[in-house]
């Protein structure tokens, strides 16, 4: 910032020396008229000229500059809350998927715990069912004896 000052400041000191001395009345046509100036008039006026359409440029341009940076800010803004959108979202979900897997490890245990009854009463029935059918063969073979007794008795 001082730097740039020491200079203008410079180049300022040599304006006023060339304005010194070059202070002779100059002709300028200026639409369609004649005029009859000092040259460091003119000289400063174009230079003040000069200056004002520069600051405008600059003015503008800085300007545009606030301007997209504001829009680049609001647009930082609703990324960042899109951001915390989603991580809250992503973190509901974990805790849905941990839930989900919780409840699905005690339905595999609880299937696991199912099937061991079945198959406990699956094998019951089945001595159950394999007792019930040596009764009936018992039977069926008492009957014939019987049967056979009942013939020699009658003989």
């Amino acid at each position: 910032m001082q730097i740039g000052f020491i200079l203008i400041l410079v180049i300022a000191i040599f304006v006023a020396i060339f304005a010194i001395q070059n202070g002779t009345p100059v002709p300028v046509d200026l639409f369609l008229a004649r005029y009859e100036m000092p040259l460091a008039l003119i000289m400063m006026a174009c230079l003040i000229i000069g200056a004002v359409m520069v600051l405008i440029l600059g003015t503008s341009r800085q300007f545009k500059k606030r301007a997209e940076n504001k829009e680049i800010k609001n647009k930082l803004k609703t990324f960042e809350n899109d951001k915390l959108q989603f991580e809250n979202s992503i973190k509901a979900m974990e805790t849905e998927i941990q839930t989900l897997k919780d409840n699905n490890a005690s339905l595999i245990a609880k299937s696991t715990e199912l099937e061991e009854k079945l198959k406990l009463k699956e094998d019951k029935v089945a001595l159950l069912t394999k007792q019930l059918e040596e009764k009936e063969a018992a039977n069926i073979h008492e009957g014939a004896d019987s049967d056979s007794n009942d013939e020699k008795s009658e003989a």
